[in-house]
């Protein structure tokens, strides 16, 4: 078997580009190309689904990457030992998060105790991570509320409250609080699905029975403000993520206790890496 062959599908898998792994690999691209379809060719399997878009290993692509990863992960261990990097001499931290007001505390009290470990950090929604970090694309993830996968080894981080935000002026904002049974009827503005505020919030209304007017569906938090800024709506936040926005009133829900947990999350497999071992130490003594 053609080591380098193997070495030019796990960057592929791992980027989801070819431009990129070739750029990783310090390779030109026809020839990580040429690579990968030698390898395809000779074992008579289609390893990529290619798109203008993006590429996307096929089910045999998937079971593959599974085992490529442990061999360069195992390989990567061992350079470490040899080079003196368990200390933390070096090397590339590559993290992922829901949203970027939790992470980066941690990322600057990381940096500031190891500052010669490079460190890459990607935002999104929770269900976009969470596959990110399950593909060993990132090597830490900052989630709401994960699954429970033995896969993970998962260390508790914080419990954060959920609030409504509401444009500045609402009928609703007069008070301190709003009760849940007044969002009945009431428009109200929603991330994408896979958002954990949106999962808390719509088990929340179904359990006390409750039914909202129209959603307006939105991608990212920032929409949300703006969307809510505007009167398209009310929408949810949690407390942590907060910032000053002249434009909205946010309210605590009276009569319920709507939050979410935040957790840090590593392939349990890969913990033994010096500097994944050292983020969720850290983030356990926070």
């Amino acid at each position: 078997m053609n080591l380098m062959q193997l070495r030019a599908f796990h960057a592929v898998a791992t980027q989801a580009s070819f431009t990129l792994a070739a750029r990783t690999l310090g390779l030109t691209q026809p020839t990580l190309s040429q690579s990968v379809k030698a390898l395809e060719e000779r074992y008579g399997v289609l390893l990529f689904e290619r798109s203008s878009r993006r590429v996307q290993p096929t089910e045999m692509g998937r079971r593959l990457f599974q085992l490529t990863t442990r061999l360069f992960d195992t390989e990567q261990e061992a350079a470490m030992l040899l080079e003196g990097s368990a200390q933390l001499a070096r090397g590339l931290l590559q993290l992922g998060a829901d949203s970027p007001y939790y992470v980066m505390p941690l990322i600057a009290e990381f940096d500031r105790r190891h500052p010669q470990v490079e460190i890459r950090l990607s935002i999104g929604n929770a269900g976009a991570v969470l596959e990110d970090l399950s593909e060993a694309r990132l090597d830490v993830a900052l989630l709401s509320n994960p699954p429970v996968d033995p896969r993970f080894h998962i260390v508790p981080l914080y419990r954060d409250p959920v609030r409504l935000m509401l444009p500045e002026g609402h009928p609703l904002a007069m008070g301190d609080a709003v009760p849940v049974a007044a969002l009945a009827g009431q428009r109200l503005v929603m991330r994408e699905n896979g958002s954990m505020t949106r999962r808390t919030v719509e088990r929340g209304l179904a359990e006390a029975e409750i039914a909202p007017g129209a959603v307006f569906e939105v991608t990212g938090r920032e929409a949300v403000q703006e969307a809510v800024a505007l009167g398209l709506g009310l929408g949810f936040i949690s407390a942590g993520e907060i910032r000053p926005d002249p434009r909205i009133a946010v309210r605590s829900l009276g009569d319920c206790a709507w939050h979410t947990d935040e957790y840090v999350l590593c392939q349990r497999d890969r913990r033994r890496f010096p500097a994944i071992r050292a983020f969720v130490e850290l983030a356990a003594a926070a």
